[in-house]
């Protein structure tokens, strides 16, 4: 009996061993090969009105390597403010550093199958270059799924704007105390076989908060607290990344909205700035509702549907999602909370008084107006009509809509400084054609009348 017992006994040990060991294994998995790389071989960067500007070009390897290496600072500093908000998770909740990693490291496991292989090869270029610590790295990728705050976006173009052009505005408030703001950077990436594309972020992330591709689609989320929430799916930053990359127009959005597996509540507005439309996606892990401007589907009583404009708190549109929710007082109706009141109502109404005059300058107004106090870390606005966008970032703590927005012309900033020259003395030198032709046709000249007149004769 004795030794039935010892035998048994062994055989548990050696289980919780095999499975502690298994465990330790699969919470660290391993990578590919470092590769040589000559990072101004294809990238580059430089300051566009004090703003570091990264140009990354190739492979997914070859830009985590670009990325790590002219951002290098700034990536060393984004993991070192990530390990700092760890620290402060822990002073106010009590949780061992050890318990938050892996909470973390176990997080990313069941999120990794459904993460394309070309982001997780990206982040070992961009640790290999900044000396960063890439599991580390991996644990600020998925924070999205653990964490949700309020944002705020719209879309305005057509028969809403002054020319037609579509504007799309982003704010993506978060935690200031966290001080991101300092590894603030514009991406522009050319990624081997995808969109060109415009990422309004931070050094150490390569997934996509705010930005926009040159085929002028333009993206914005909003967290939307929810119950039906799943740790297994595509952690929020790269399902915008897929929809820059993927995407070149509505259709095929929305049909990447479908594929994907959504982890927590968020609802996303994406605009096309060609075809001049946009769409609304309320999500949850097992749900999605989509909306278009104008939508007669948005039946709440809350709704305030537009024609030609698409916007978003967090209050959802749709019933069913809505009955889902933990944000904007729910389950009730979302009046008096500051998502409804300030956010969703302080867009509908400023749209809707100077509908059919919307600009720029006027976009920007809306953009600031709605962003939340304390807690706007960034705001964009776009014209996904003519691919530019302009970026505010917080500073020393003060809401990004206090601070100057930078306009950048992606349609310039995508070319090399020496092909810049080039283009602007096309552009010019073709000005002055079409001027010229203008004031030939324009002429009251009498002989050249009269010689006209012989022509056609």
């Amino acid at each position: 009996m004795k030794k039935t017992i010892l035998r048994i006994s062994i055989g548990v040990i050696g289980f919780i061993i095999i499975a502690a060991a298994g465990l330790v294994l699969w919470l660290n998995p391993g990578r590919g090969p470092v590769e040589q790389v000559d990072p101004h071989a294809k990238g580059w960067s430089e300051e566009v009105e004090g703003t570091l500007v990264l140009h990354l070009a190739g492979t997914p390897y070859e830009m985590g390597y670009q990325r790590g290496y002219f951002a290098k600072d700034r990536v060393l500093l984004t993991l070192d403010l990530f390990e700092n908000l760890l620290k402060l998770a822990q002073d106010e909740m009590g949780l061992p550093r050890f318990a938050t990693h892996f909470l973390l490291d176990l997080t990313y496991q069941l999120c990794s199958p459904f993460i394309p292989d070309r982001y997780k090869r990206e982040m070992e270029g961009l640790a290999d270059a900044s000396g960063c610590d890439l599991k580390m790295l991996r644990r600020g990728h998925i924070i999205s799924v653990l964490t949700e705050r309020g944002c705020s976006a719209f879309a305005v173009w057509g028969k809403a704007t002054e020319e037609g052009k579509l504007f799309h505005g982003r704010n993506f408030d978060w935690i200031l105390s966290a001080g991101l703001e300092d590894t603030a950077v514009l991406a522009l990436y050319e990624p081997e076989g995808f969109n060109r594309f415009a990422s309004a972020g931070y050094a150490g992330i390569i997934g996509v908060l705010s930005g926009m591709n040159m085929e002028g689609i333009s993206i914005s989320q909003i967290g939307a607290v929810t119950k039906d929430s799943s740790l297994r799916g595509l952690p929020l930053e790269f399902v915008l990344r897929r929809l820059l990359e993927e995407t070149c127009n509505l259709e095929e959005a929305s049909e990447l909205m479908n594929s994907v597996k959504h982890t927590v509540g968020f609802n996303y507005v994406v605009a096309d700035g060609d075809a001049g439309d946009a769409r609304a996606y309320e999500t949850t892990a097992h749900h999605m509702a989509v909306f278009g401007p104008g939508d007669p589907k948005e039946t709440v009583e809350y709704a305030i549907p537009i024609e030609d404009a698409v916007f978003r708190s967090d209050e959802a549109m749709d019933p069913l999602i809505r009955s889902l929710q933990d944000c904007a007082n729910a389950p009730g109706q979302p009046y008096g909370s500051n998502s409804y009141d300030h956010r969703y109502m302080g867009i509908a109404t400023r749209i809707q008084e100077r509908y059919g005059d919307i600009d720029a300058d006027y976009a920007l107004e809306i953009l600031k107006a709605t962003a939340m106090d304390d807690a706007n870390l960034h705001g964009v606005l776009t014209n996904s009509t003519d691919r530019e966008m302009w970026v505010a970032h917080a500073d020393k703590g003060r809401n990004a809509s206090l601070q100057q927005y930078v306009h950048y012309d992606l349609k310039q900033l995508f070319l090399r400084p020496e092909e810049r020259a080039a283009s602007m003395e096309t552009a010019d030198t073709a000005a002055k054609e079409s001027g010229a032709e203008e004031g030939a046709a324009d002429s009251d000249d009498p002989v050249e009348e009269e010689k006209a007149e012989e022509t056609e004769s």
